[in-house]
């Protein structure tokens, strides 16, 4: 039989891991997606190439205003981004970049993993003859999730910004 001292040192040393454990799980499994969509009056193929142009971000985007790298599979970006909370540096993976369709990339808050990941999804769907629906998602997974719920709410507005700057500079045919 342990002394009654020990015992109290092992429960307090395991109770802080045990519930840092279970928000861990719960966060990877509970994931948590903001998401906005917009629709524009214009091909898929102009759409793309807009969203795909990352150097021209700078002359049309108001959250992403430096992009280095290219949308290609597997490539890390680097982005300079703007928000509420001021400009922050990331460096995303893309995961996805099918021509028309989808660019998606994926970065660990503050570049630590586990925190509160997070992946961007950019999707172009058809809407009609000449028209597509343009939606922004991103959806967090980590410990740290079900702290953030109204920062993450917070991107709604951000995306809402960016979306309506891409249908202008599509629409316009720039």
């Amino acid at each position: 039989m342990l002394p009654c001292m020990v015992r109290r040192l092992l429960a307090g040393i395991l109770a802080p891991v045990i519930v840092f454990v279970a928000f861990y799980l719960w966060g990877r499994g509970h994931p948590y997606t903001v998401s906005r969509s917009v629709e524009i009056a214009a091909p898929a193929d102009r759409v793309w190439d807009v969203l795909t142009d990352l150097r021209a971000y700078s002359r049309w985007n108001p959250e992403i205003t430096v992009v280095d790298g290219q949308a290609v599979k597997g490539r890390t970006l680097t982005l300079r981004v703007h928000s509420d909370r001021g400009v922050s540096t990331i460096r995303p993976t893309v995961r996805a970049a099918e021509p028309g369709r989808e660019l998606r990339w994926a970065n660990d808050f503050h570049e630590i993993g586990g925190l509160a990941d997070g992946e961007q999804r950019f999707t172009i769907e058809p809407a009609g003859q000449g028209r597509v629906r343009f939606t922004q998602a991103e959806t967090f997974r980590g410990i740290a999730v079900p702290f953030m719920h109204g920062t993450m709410d917070a991107d709604c507005s951000r995306f809402d910004a960016m979306n309506a700057a891409l249908k202008k500079r599509a629409e316009s045919g720039k």
